[in-house]
Formats: structure tokens, C-alpha cells, sequence
């Protein structure tokens, strides 16, 4: 039977944990021309959530996400642009027999070849460099296609933070003039480094400053997740009790990642789990698949970077600056504690001050290895 928890992959549909609330707000703005910028915590499920919106905003309205992570040019941004839009708001067949025809008239300077995968999908050829004129022709595409077409497109970036990377805030303020007259299309902008989004659109010095309303998705409720974890063991002839189920969102504070990485793991040792014990040992079993993960992490760190998170995972909620706090860990100075926690952040470590992770925080608390 296979195992009904899912992490790591995007997820909609019965392995989406409802999310009602945050899925009927982002609806009502989107369709009302409002844009979003999409905040949380690492692996919170903005991806997941967006997909599972897109599955219930109906046929009347075009829908896409463009990851734009690690794009390396301008030519490469335009083209991940377009083509994921083709590929979202064509069928197969349209692609096949359209795409040929309509694309080139949507751009004036910008040239684009069509070739198509033996997938069916439609595939770009442009020249090597393009200029922010051109660029600016593709950042268009999404209002010109569904003013075209006479619908709504709801466009959302993904690791839009990354756009940053190529050419400092310039192609910020292409994009912001741009997006800004579109009346087609609203848009939803998120990503995994939340310190550098955050700074994209709550500073007044940057393009996209309070162009979009702020949004945080946070964990899950906990009844509600303890109502689709009961559910889904439930449904695959097994049962887990209330004290594990306490037991799992105490230790993950409803993460739905990590919340579902240990179901994941429960469910695979016992179609009954009854006890918190139970929890523990699946904690040890991920904490042991883990481990080399974080060794080599640990191993990339300067001892400054290891005393501290030490410290952070054995004392959470204290106050990270207090003079008692960088005494114990030999920590220095309150300023080297600031520019600890920022290569952290950088790093993917840290989120918020917290470390994200919470079987690596676990780990570091056991004081392994």
C-alpha cells in the first residue's frame, strides 16, 4: 500500500492540507487585481498552496508559475517566462497548431523561434543576448496574451528574489514599471529566502516597494492537522491516538514539511500508533537518515557558527543577544552574534532567527555526534 503522507514534491488535492482560509483570501485578491507577496518560513508549502489555488480558479482564468530560480541572464528570464505561460494556457493541440503562428506577433524586437518537445511542449530559440527592450516585450507577454484572449491571467514567481542576481535593481525596476500597467494580470511573487524578499518590497528605496499585499503563510492549525493526519491513517486501515498526535505537532509546531516526513516515517513502522514512544523512535530513525546531512553542514560552518546554533537549539526562546547567552557560548560580542545570524540566514540555516529544520535542531540539542 502506498505510504498517504507526502513531503518534499509539490502537493494538491487529497494530499493538500486544507488551507481554506489563505486559499480564499489569495482568490478574492487575485481576481480582484490585487497582487501578492507571498512570506514564510522555508518548505511552508507557498508552492503547494499556489497549485492547489490555480486547481479551484476555473477555466475562465490563466494560470502559471514561473520558477525563476538561478536564472543566469535576461535571455534566459524571457524565455522561462514565455514558455511557461505557453505551455500553462495552450492545450497540447493549440501548441501544435498555433503557437507557430500567434507567438511572433506579440513581440515587435524580440525574434523567438518555436520548436516543440517530443513532450508536446513548446521550446524558444532567441538570440544570445537581448536587450532591456526586449526583455521588456516578454515581461509584457502575460497582459498582451490575455487581453487577446479576453481573460484574466493570474501569473506567480517563484524564488523571485533570484531576478535580483542579474543585474542589481535594475531589472527590478523594468519589471515594476511594467507590471504595474498591466490590468490582465495580477501577480504572486514568493521564495525560499524570505530576509531578501522581505527587502524587495517593505524598502522604500526598492522598486517594488508596497506594490504587492503582504501575506504570511504560516504552519498549519493544529486540529486541523491533527484531523487530516487521524484521516489519513484512518483511511489506509490504521489508527494513531491523541498523545501521538500531540506528540508529533509539539515537536514539529505544525510544519506541514516536517509534519508529514514523520507521518511519513510512523506510518511505514506501525499502522497503529498509540503512544508517544512510538513518535520518539520514528524522530531517531530520521535523525539517523539525517545525520550525514548535517555533519556535512556542521562541517561548512566556522566554530562560531557551531557554538551558536548549539546554543540557539538548546536554549530557543531566550534571548540570542543577552549578555549571558554570549558568554556561555563564547560568542564574542553581541555584534559578531548579528553577523552570525545573517550568514546563517544566508546560508538557509536560519529563518527568522529560528533554525528551520526541526529534526537538525533536534540533533544539535542531543549534542550529536
Amino acid at each position: 500500500m502506498r505510504n498517504p503522507f507526502v513531503y518534499g514534491p509539490i502537493v494538491t488535492g487529497a494530499n493538500f492540507v486544507n488551507r481554506k482560509r489563505e486559499l480564499e483570501e489569495l482568490k478574492r485578491d487575485l481576481l480582484s487585481g490585487k497582487s501578492v507577496v507571498l512570506y514564510s518560513p522555508r518548505l511552508m508549502g507557498k508552492s503547494s498552496l499556489v497549485e492547489e489555488l490555480f486547481s479551484r480558479l476555473g477555466k475562465d482564468v490563466y494560470h502559471a508559475r514561473v520558477d525563476v530560480s538561478a536564472v543566469d541572464s535576461k535571455r534566459a528570464l524571457a524565455t522561462r517566462i514565455i514558455e511557461t505561460i505557453v505551455n500553462s494556457a495552450y492545450t497540447k493541440l493549440d501548441r501544435l497548431k498555433r503557437a507557430v503562428l500567434e507567438l511572433p506577433g506579440f513581440f515587435k524586437s524580440l525574434r523567438v523561434s518555436v520548436v516543440f518537445t517530443p513532450e508536446g511542449n513548446v521550446k524558444l530559440e532567441m538570440a544570445r543576448d537581448i536587450t532591456d527592450e526586449e526583455l521588456g516585450e516578454a515581461l509584457d507577454f502575460a497582459e498582451s496574451f490575455a487581453g487577446k484572449k479576453g481573460r484574466r491571467m493570474v501569473l506567480a514567481f517563484d524564488e523571485f528574489q533570484d531576478v535580483s542576481d542579474l543585474n542589481g535593481t535594475a531589472i527590478e525596476k523594468l519589471m515594476r514599471s511594467k507590471f504595474q500597467r498591466h490590468r490582465n494580470v495580477t501577480y504572486v511573487f514568493m521564495g525560499s529566502k524570505r530576509h531578501i524578499l522581505t527587502r524587495m518590497f517593505s524598502d522604500e528605496s526598492r522598486p517594488f516597494y508596497r506594490f504587492s499585499k503582504p501575506m504570511e503563510l504560516g504552519p498549519i492549525p493544529r486540529q486541523e492537522f491533527k484531523q487530516f493526519i487521524a484521516n489519513k491513517f484512518e483511511k489506509t486501515g490504521g489508527r494513531i491516538s491523541d498523545e501521538a498526535l500531540d506528540a508529533i505537532l509539539d515537536l514539529t509546531g505544525g510544519h506541514p514539511y516536517y509534519t508529514q516526513q514523520l507521518c511519513y516515517e510512523l506510518w511505514f513502522s506501525s499502522r497503529k500508533v498509540t503512544g508517544e514512544s512510538q513518535v520518539r523512535e520514528a524522530v531517531d530513525r530520521i535523525i539517523a537518515h539525517e545525520q550525514k546531512n548535517y555533519l556535512d553542514l556542521m562541517d561548512h560552518l566556522t566554530p562560531l557558527q557551531r557554538r551558536f546554533l548549539r546554543g540557539l537549539a538548546a536554549e530557543e526562546g531566550v534571548s540570542i543577544f543577552s549578555s549571558d547567552f554570549v558568554e556561555r557560548y563564547g560568542l564574542k560580542t553581541q555584534s559578531h552574534v548579528q553577523r552570525v545570524v545573517k550568514s546563517l540566514e544566508h546560508k538557509g540555516v536560519l529563518d527568522e532567527g529560528r533554525i528551520h529544520d526541526v529534526f537538525f535542531r533536534e540533533w544539535l540539542r542531543r549534542g550529536l555526534p
